[in-house]
């Protein structure tokens, strides 16, 4: 995951983009207690490296925990990455079985199971580019 954020943020270092520090173990246990369920191991990783990024490609970002508002989470799931200012998001929904699905902003189309998956397809294509991440939306949509 250090990798993964270390490559991001080379990619995006000439346009602009802002790694924010890690977030402590209690702030990532606070966000648990709040949403009501146990972050996913990739998550955790993720926010122990860095508690989230913004970029000016797209106006990405993948929202820091203080900042995932009350109606950006419900019973199992919240929404972790946006772009445009919120004109569209994705979220992270947990199964019953303790894994987890990454969907679009409506939950209604899942793309995959794997924040690394995610944030490759973000350094691959961004948001828009071939192999970004409405391309992969675009790939799932048509299976």
């Amino acid at each position: 995951m250090e990798e993964l954020v270390r490559a991001i943020a080379l990619k995006h270092g000439k346009e602009g983009i802002t790694i924010y520090a890690p977030a402590s173990e209690n702030e990532i246990s606070s966000f648990e207690r709040k949403v009501g369920f146990i972050l996913p191991l990739d998550f955790g990783k993720f926010y122990s490296v860095c508690n989230g990024f913004e970029c000016a490609e797209d106006i990405f970002r993948m929202i820091p925990l203080e900042e995932v508002r009350s109606d950006d989470y419900g019973k199992s799931w919240f929404s972790f990455a946006e772009y445009m200012i919120f004109s569209d998001c994705w979220k992270m929904k947990k199964k019953e079985n303790d894994d987890y699905e990454i969907a679009d902003g409506s939950l209604d189309e899942v793309l995959g199971s794997s924040l690394h998956e995610f944030l490759e397809k973000f350094l691959q294509g961004n948001v828009f580019d071939k192999d970004g991440l409405y391309d992969w939306q675009n790939v799932v949509r048509k299976k």
